[in-house]
């Protein structure tokens, strides 16, 4: 009996630690939603908003384009190296879009991401959006929280979202946004903040948009926020991997002593 309960005990705890293995690697890997495909694999060549850096501006694209093209450029850009549209962009940057191995239902999401945000009547062109200059992350978090008020009257961002990885834990209706800044840069959030092109943000702040000194303080705050962000990030697989192994070590010498 002794031996049965050992045995089922062993095993017990063999597939604890294998679920935990595997819950670090999920952790670790995830990357489902179109948002999150987007700030993974398109950000570094891309903005929404902020203009063109080494590709084009993708907010209104998905007017632009049609849904069978942006699926073809995103799944297989070597396919149609003739297309004109491709040849024009690749001879305005001088790169070319790489195959970035993603599948048709990965850009389906990319795309379904973007179709938010729609591109707005401007005489300004992407290149002359102004670059950035960083304001202060303590000016940025009173507005954000609605200690200061915005300039025109705009709700304060707390109602709606948090910067956790900053100590700000607000509403609940849109995302965190802790990593923000990681995902789009200077010119990416200049972009989003300026043109507030969400759904639902677009109506609320219609007639009340933010100054270029609110979105330099908020910019900052964001900034600050990613980067505390990234610490905690690096920390947890680490760690993780740190517990498995303890793990690991208690489990050999308990059977060692009890066999």
């Amino acid at each position: 009996m002794r031996i049965v309960k050992r045995s089922l005990l062993a095993k017990s705890l063999f597939w604890t630690l294998a679920v935990m293995l595997l819950s670090l690697s999920a952790g670790v890997s995830y990357a489902q939603t179109g948002e999150e495909l987007f700030s993974k694999k398109c950000v570094s060549c891309h903005t929404i908003g902020g203009g063109d850096v080494v590709g084009p501006d993708l907010l209104g694209i998905t007017e632009k384009r049609d849904r069978e093209w942006l699926i073809r450029i995103i799944v297989d850009p070597d396919s149609f190296l003739d297309d004109p549209i491709r040849q024009e962009n690749i001879a305005k940057y001088g790169v070319k879009m790489p195959d970035l191995g993603l599948s048709e239902e990965e850009a389906v999401k990319i795309i379904e991401f973007l179709s938010q945000f729609a591109a707005q009547p401007s005489e300004a062109t992407p290149e002359e959006t102004p670059e950035i200059q960083l304001g202060d992350p303590e000016i940025g978090r009173a507005l954000f929280i609605g200690e200061l008020r915005f300039t025109n009257g705009g709700p304060p961002c707390v109602a709606c979202h948090s910067v956790r990885s900053a100590g700000i834990n607000g509403g609940t209706l849109a995302k965190d946004l802790s990593d923000l800044y990681a995902r789009l840069g200077d010119r990416g959030v200049y972009g989003a903040l300026k043109s507030l092109q969400f759904p639902v943000m677009k109506d609320i702040y219609a007639g009340k948009e933010l100054t270029d000194e609110e979105v330099a303080h908020l910019a900052a705050l964001f900034k600050e926020a990613s980067e505390t962000n990234r610490a905690k990030s690096d920390i947890y697989p680490l760690s993780g991997i740190v517990v498995f192994l303890v793990a690991i070590g208690i489990a050999t010498v308990y059977f060692r002593r009890v066999g």
